[in-house]
């Protein structure tokens, strides 16, 4: 995301919007990763039902599930 288009919920709106379309494709669940210094991405993926699973080599992985 460009700096000046941060914090305007367009990256959890992205995310959201996908995940329809990752239901209607027959995945239940999608792992989703960010940097481990990455605050507005892990907010973004928790806003939006991320559960945390674990860290490896610097990214957090979080699984939501679609249905």
């Amino acid at each position: 995301m460009r700096p000046s288009a941060r914090r305007r919920g367009h990256a959890s709106k992205a995310l959201n919007d996908a995940l329809p379309v990752a239901r209607e494709l027959g995945i239940s669940r999608v792992l989703v990763t960010c940097d481990e210094d990455n605050a507005g991405s892990r907010a973004t993926i928790e806003k939006n039902s991320g559960v945390y699973e674990d860290s490896r080599n610097g990214k957090r992985r979080y699984w939501i599930n679609t249905h």
